[in-house]
């Protein structure tokens, strides 16, 4: 996993758990993930926390995220001001709210319209702090339910890129004991795929091709005559890549589903490396075809020189 991507796991858990433990403001909730996704792209995401930092345009274009944040003001009208100005304002309401909401006497002729002015602007305090706060906390769930979706996609990265790693050390490994023929195709295949042009790409099948007539030769030499196989006879000549590998198989044990299984996807591949020599492969199918021969490959030289360690 790269540098960038443990830093956004590790990222990403703090600002959860910030949120979940009510450890830091909305606003510093914010600069967090923004710092978030400089390490690990996500552009949508990343115009939501530039607008909760700058404001957002006036011309109510970004409407969506202005409704996933709570800023509905009402007819139509949304709160375009920054986090941190919303923020402001919940904070003096809430001071004013408790400053002027202490018992007060009134006297005279105007007692009643002095109690329904002093009730009415409690009430429009207490709107107000209620409806900057709502946004505040609306911001704080659009952040976190965000940064959740980032941090299970970052997860999933790791297991996944883990898992393959180790499957390309044990791949490299089982091709690599056949000796460094082998492996040098792969080097020259890989080079192929990554040039992408037309004349690479032909290339690069047919060198899959010999890739697999390499691995062939080396689990089971060319021989003379035929060696039967669940009752049908094979010949296991030169020119019979895909008999040879069969047999290799059937004289390991391994079991006939797991032959046959190898068998389909072989001479699946062996076909399609031979005609896409000629024929217009993307160099996205080119890829898909290395990856599945280079995998269907390691597994044969698994079953027929399995570890003696396992």
């Amino acid at each position: 996993m790269t540098n960038r991507a443990e830093e956004g796991l590790r990222l990403s858990d703090e600002i959860l758990a910030d949120i979940e433990l009510s450890r830091r403001s909305a606003h510093q909730v914010v600069m967090k993930a923004s710092r978030l996704v400089r390490l690990v792209p996500n552009d949508e995401f990343a115009d939501f926390l530039r607008f909760e930092r700058e404001g957002y345009p006036l011309d109510g274009s970004d409407a969506e995220w202005l409704r996933r944040a709570g800023r509905e003001s009402g007819d139509d009208k949304y709160f375009y001001v920054p986090l941190s100005k919303i923020v402001a304002n919940a904070e003096s309401a809430k001071a004013r709210l408790e400053a002027d909401g202490g018992s007060r006497s009134f006297s005279g002729e105007m007692l009643a319209l002095a109690s329904r002015e002093h009730d009415a602007h409690l009430s429009q305090l207490a709107s107000d702090y209620g409806k900057m706060q709502g946004v505040a906390t609306q911001v704080m769930t659009t952040v976190y339910d965000q940064v959740s979706a980032m941090n299970h996609e970052l997860r999933f990265s790791t297991t996944q890129e883990s898992l393959f790693q180790q499957a390309q050390r044990d791949v490299d490994g089982k091709l690599g004991s056949l000796g460094g023929a082998v492996l040098s195709k792969v080097d020259s295949l890989t080079a192929r795929l990554r040039d992408g042009d037309g004349e690479s790409i032909s290339q690069a099948m047919n060198t899959c091709r010999r890739l697999i007539d390499a691995v062939a030769d080396a689990l089971l030499p060319a021989r003379e005559g035929t060696v039967e196989v669940d009752g049908q006879p094979l010949k296991a000549g030169n020119s019979n890549v895909l008999n040879r590998l069969q047999i290799g198989a059937y004289e390991s044990g391994a079991p006939k589903g797991r032959r046959d299984r190898l068998r389909r996807s072989l001479s699946a591949l062996y076909d399609r490396t031979s005609t896409g020599v000629h024929a217009e492969v993307s160099v996205d199918e080119a890829r898909f075809v290395f990856l599945q021969t280079y995998v269907t490959l390691a597994e044969l030289i698994q079953m027929t020189s399995p570890d003696p360690s396992s």
